[in-house]
């Protein structure tokens, strides 16, 4: 660190010392000291800005080799329904808003190594209807949710071949708690590593497409890591929706700031 001595001269009471914004000891007026510290705050208070130019990717397989997801949760014993999740039979029946404000969230990844990973973008099937098995198909019977995919151009220009393999992860936010259940890929249930939890996929960069190597997914919740289930209920911000309730009156009192109906 340099330091500058400067001598000033003592010139009797009513003496006033001019100090810079900054530590610099620099020829800047006032105007370019104040410019240069908002610049330099108003980074630090609002995030880069990050380009998320995307392009859209399609499943690959036709409607008769659509990918079926099927998601099992576990209450006693693994199964394939709501009820497991701690839904009641009325929340199935009648989809009420504990049913429509949960979702299922589809992770993509560059590997499945936890240590170096990162996560090229993420996507959401929110009608979930009333069990948790999906086909992921296109036309002639419409499009379902998880069929396009929305992959960053940053992503795509860094790849040097015409296919790239990424690793897709399960998860589910329950409205209920708001906690986010978390799966493993059930073929992988041997294996002591991270690759555990991850469904392997391609996407080909050429005709935008993607697909799992597999056409048929088995995802079930992850019980037998509380610790890790906690870390990711910890990144989750839940806050209540509510209506606002606006005044009954027409008119507005200005006096005592009340509305009235006149």
């Amino acid at each position: 660190m340099s330091i500058i001595r400067e001598n000033i001269k003592y010139l009797g009471s009513g003496m006033t010392l001019n100090f810079t914004l900054s530590s610099n000891d620099s020829f800047l007026g006032y105007q370019q000291e104040i410019d240069n510290l908002t610049q330099v705050v108003s980074v630090d208070l609002v995030n880069p800005e990050v380009d998320v130019e995307e392009r859209k990717f399609k499943s690959l397989n036709s409607f008769f080799l659509a990918p079926n997801l099927q998601f099992q949760f576990f209450n006693i014993i693994f199964q394939s329904n709501f009820l497991a999740a701690g839904f009641s039979a009325e929340d199935i029946a009648t989809q009420s808003s504990n049913i429509l404000n949960s979702f299922f969230i589809l992770d993509f990844y560059d590997t499945y190594d936890v240590y170096t990973q990162t996560k090229i973008f993420t996507t959401y099937l929110t009608k979930i209807g009333k069990t948790p098995t999906y086909i992921v198909s296109g036309y002639p019977f419409g499009i379902s949710q998880l069929y396009y995919w929305y992959v960053p151009v940053w992503y795509i220009n860094a790849q040097t071949g015409s296919t790239v393999n990424g690793y897709v992860k399960f998860s589910f936010y329950n409205a209920i708690d708001g906690k986010i259940a978390l799966f493993y890929n059930n073929a992988n249930v041997a294996l002591t590593t991270p690759e555990k939890m991850y469904f392997k996929a391609e996407l080909n960069l050429v005709s935008k497409t993607w697909k799992f190597m597999t056409t048929s997914i088995l995802a079930k919740q992850l019980t037998t890591s509380p610790t890790y289930n906690q870390r990711v209920d910890n990144t989750v911000a839940n806050f209540n929706n509510e209506e606002q309730n606006y005044p009954s009156g027409n008119t507005f009192n200005y006096i005592d700031g009340r509305y009235e109906t006149i």
